[in-house]
């Protein structure tokens, strides 16, 4: 099996591909997946009758969507379209109506035996399926399936638009082929052969709550009753009164059957309409919704919940929510299946837009374990998964079908397991409404909340706000404490050097000192009547409100607690714990605060510090410059204006430029050029803004350079960066397939916090063996340079700019000057100096006097986008 993807451009390159291609059905079954987010029905139409005139007999199946995945990434506004040739296995596809002439909807059960006399046959292990939104029966249909193709695993979900909204499930999608298109119609492409094999599997990250209640009256989509009671009313009364003004509330607490238990039903509530309204009586599939409820109000608008799906009366149901170390645990465990899959060849995958919308991180996260796979897909409004042995429609789910007839695999992106960060963003408003009810709890003096909702606000407190390897709230639980219960004095521990403890202790070792460093501190805290909170690892957190106890009796509890923790017995390992206090909290100020805090205890080498919380805070205008960088940065990243520009690096011998420093600059809407100075704090600040960045920088660097023979460039990396091991392997990778590694130097900030040192070194060994160089950047504006330069085998020092600009004006950086210059004379080491910043010809004839290699500054070249010698 052969599996090719691309994004769909225009007709001319559409042909020119496939001409490249050199498909032919003779060699085997060919389907061609299309998704388009920017077609009409029509234009759809007439593209895949274009394709069938290129590619004569095969089999053509397309979607709309609201975006499409291709090659394991997320795209918005395109078309991409997936070439699978079979080798020996066959292909049968079928569009056929969900609806009959009378416009009355096809029973489950007969749409599935239709289906099953299309398209299937005795060895057929997977059906792509899609169908739209105004068949509402999809869930009987998928369970129907089990019963008359079993063994058949199942894969796709209901097509969409951009036609999105959070106040109804859209039915505007549509399926289509060469044939025509349908918006009452389903498309099923069966794949089969004796070789083939097939693992299917979903990620939810639901997680149940709740006694099991049941449906007891429904219409069609509509819950009316459960057990006896207005449906409506009692989702109300169980997710509270803020549903009437924010009904996207919903989204965060869907249903799930009790059958299968980790599938999310979403429901929309509304109270703005009627049944007349949502159930519109000339339409003859309501026909027998009126004839079954002939009593029922018509025409008053009333509290409702509708599914996307006819929901069967005797149902059962429980609550549910979502939240992101379930995702985590989800996707871990069916990446791991993936990983493992013999014959890889071709990967299916298929998103909700629920998921999209108000999991925004979570899809582009988990999308990132396959962005180096040929997995091709799409945007869904409800999917169909396969695992545990049954296909299941399904909701808000993260499905994967995986395949081939011979051994494959793929370059999977494992490392998105240790980069899940950006998840915790997508709790946030699942948060906001646990944090807004609590308040109300702390304001209300009447216990006339429902007690449904106190029951169900506990359940996912338990499961939010406590830690998941320990038995103590958690980061979130903190947050909450802080803005609703007033805790704004917090100490926050954490314990150094613990990266570095399996190289000499045994995990067991380790294992008991982590237990004791935790149940001393939770000891220690209850005793004090403090509240304790596990952040991550080892870091740990102690808070009070202040009304509670003093600044002074607080600071000498942490004390003695940190005196506890330094104690060392046989038994342990040595910890050295840091403890930050930080007063005057709030959940805006606490990590700004304790990150300047710990700033300030390493220059300082202390292991306690406190802090005001507002201490050194930026005023009103530093604000307004930092969401303006913010911006900046966003915009760069969005339009490919991370610009980078070159100076060049003047050789003091050969009096020539002899190689070129990469600097980045962004550029604005405007036109408007920004300095490193500006923006990049901002964005090291934000983490993830930094990353993206410096990955643009360090690619458009690569790329101009890769060909080039006679030209050197040096690329700066921070510490943040050689962690980073997405862009390390990309480096690693670049320079192994490099013409001229050597020319490309890695320049490492001298002035950042190295942390682990060995793997720091690892990282300069690559380098080296890669055959590229590496340099020590801004060499003596930092307070622990010295081991650096014992430690890093560098081939060049740069000497910082605050040192070459005044050596001429100040005695003791001359002096500075003259160590360096007299270092590399006792050392004997190859390496080459290079002084930034010369500005002038005084300076320069200072650097040549110490005998310094090479001079960098406006003397002798400014940044500039393009590559300029000397004299030009």
């Amino acid at each position: 099996m052969f599996t090719w993807n691309f994004q769909y451009i225009s007709k001319a390159r559409l042909a020119e591909t496939f001409r490249q291609l050199n498909l032919d059905t003779k060699k085997g079954d060919i389907l061609i997946r299309v998704h388009t987010a920017i077609h009409q029905e029509d234009e759809a139409v007439e593209l895949a009758r274009f394709i069938a005139g290129l590619v004569p007999g095969a089999y053509i199946f397309g979607t709309s969507t609201s975006a499409v995945i291709n090659w394991g990434k997320l795209s918005q506004n395109q078309c991409v379209i997936s070439v699978s040739q079979m080798n020996g296995g066959s292909i049968r596809t079928a569009l056929l109506p969900t609806f009959d002439d009378k416009d009355m909807p096809v029973t489950a059960d007969e749409l599935c035996h239709s289906v099953k006399s299309a398209v299937i046959g005795d060895d057929t292990k997977l059906m792509l399926t899609f169908l739209t939104g105004k068949y509402l029966d999809v869930y009987d249909f998928v369970e129907r399936c089990n019963d008359v193709i079993p063994d058949v695993q199942m894969i796709g979900g209901i097509a969409n638009t951009s036609d999105i909204s959070f106040h109804k499930f859209a039915d505007s999608g549509f399926v289509f082929n060469e044939q025509g298109w349908s918006n009452k119609g389903i498309l099923v492409a069966a794949i089969s052969g004796s070789e083939l094999e097939v693992f299917s599997s979903y990620a939810t990250g639901v997680q149940v709550i709740g006694k099991e209640v049941e449906v007891t009256d429904t219409f069609g989509t509509c819950i009316l009753s459960i057990d006896g009671k207005d449906g409506a009313k009692e989702y109300r009364l169980g997710v509270g009164d803020e549903l009437f003004d924010k009904p996207e509330l919903a989204n965060l607490f869907p249903f799930v059957y009790s059958e299968a238990s980790d599938i999310p039903v979403f429901i929309k509530f509304s109270d703005e309409k009627s049944i007349g309204e949502v159930f519109d009586e000339s339409v003859p599939s309501n026909a027998s919704l009126y004839s079954a409820h002939p009593d029922i109000e018509r025409s008053v608008k009333r509290e409702m919940i509708n599914a996307n799906h006819n929901v069967q009366k005797g149902k059962k149901l429980r609550r549910a929510f979502i939240y992101d170390r379930k995702i985590i645990a989800d996707n871990r465990a069916m990446f791991r299946r993936v990983e493992n899959f013999a014959k890889a060849e071709t990967i299916f995958g298929y998103s909700c837009i629920a998921r999209s919308m108000i999991y925004s991180n979570c899809v582009k996260w988990e999308l990132s374990a396959y962005e180096n796979s040929n997995m091709c897909g799409c945007i869904t409004e409800g999917e169909i998964a396969y695992a545990n042995g049954r296909n299941t429609f399904a909701n808000c789910s993260f499905v994967v079908s995986v395949m081939g007839e011979a051994p494959a695999t793929h370059e999977y992106n494992p490392y998105a397991f240790s980069h899940t960060d950006s998840l915790a963003a997508d709790n946030n408003e699942l948060l906001s409404y646990l944090y807004d009810i609590e308040e109300r709890f702390a304001k209300s003096e009447q216990t006339t909340e429902a007690e449904s909702l106190k029951a169900f606000v506990r359940d996912c407190e338990m499961k939010l706000l406590y830690s998941e390897s320990e038995d103590i709230p958690n980061a979130a639980a903190m947050n909450l404490d802080i803005k609703v219960k007033g805790y704004d004095r917090i100490c926050m521990i954490n314990v150094t050097g613990t990266s570095d403890m399996s190289s000499v202790f045994s995990q067991n070792m380790i294992n008991l000192t982590y237990r004791n460093y935790i149940s001393t501190c939770i000891s220690y805290a209850r005793k004090k009547k403090y509240t304790i909170y596990h952040i991550n690892d080892w870091n740990i957190a102690i808070g009070a409100p202040s009304y509670m106890v003093a600044l002074s009796d607080f600071v000498s509890d942490m004390k003695a607690l940190q005196h506890t923790l330094f104690e060392v017995t046989d038994e342990y390992i040595a910890i050295v714990p840091l403890f930050a206090v930080i007063d005057d909290v709030t959940t805006d100020n606490l990590n700004p605060a304790y990150y300047s805090a710990r700033v300030e205890m390493t220059h300082k080498n202390t292991q306690f510090l406190v802090r005001n919380a507002n201490y050194g805070r930026l005023d009103e205008e530093s604000i307004r410059e930092r969401y303006h960088m913010v911006n900046v940065i966003n915009y760069a990243i969005a339009h490919d204006k991370v610009i980078p520009y070159f100076q060049g690096i003047y050789d003091n011998n050969s009096n020539t430029i002899h190689h070129y420093e990469s600097l980045m600059r962004l550029e604005d809407e405007n036109g408007k050029v920004y300095y490193p100075g500006r923006f990049l704090d901002v964005a090291r600040s934000y983490g993830l803004l930094y990353d993206e960045i410096s990955d643009v920088m360090i690619r458009k660097v690569f790329e101009r350079f890769k060909d080039i023979e006679d030209k050197s460039v040096s690329l700066n990396l921070g510490i943040r960066d050689i962690n980073n091991i997405e862009l390390v392997e990309h480096i690693y990778e670049f320079l192994s397939t490099a013409k001229h590694p050597e020319n490309f130097v890695f320049e490492i900030l001298e002035n950042e916090d190295i942390g682990d040192y060995d793997e720091l070194m690892a990282f300069v060994d690559r380098i080296h063996d890669l055959g590229a160089q590496i340099s020590i950047d801004d060499f003596g504006s930092g307070l622990s340079n010295l081991q650096h330069i014992a430690n890093i085998h560098s081939d060049y020092l740069k000497i910082d700019g605050s040192i070459v600009r005044k050596c001429c004006e100040d005695t003791e950086l001359e002096n500075l000057l003259a160590l360096i210059a007299g270092w590399k004379k006792i050392s004997k080491r190859p390496v080459k100096i290079i002084a930034e910043f010369v500005e002038n010809e005084k300076i320069q004839q200072k650097l040549l006097m110490y005998g310094i290699d090479y001079s960098q500054g406006y003397l002798f070249s400014k940044p500039q986008p393009e590559l300029i010698d000397m004299g030009e």
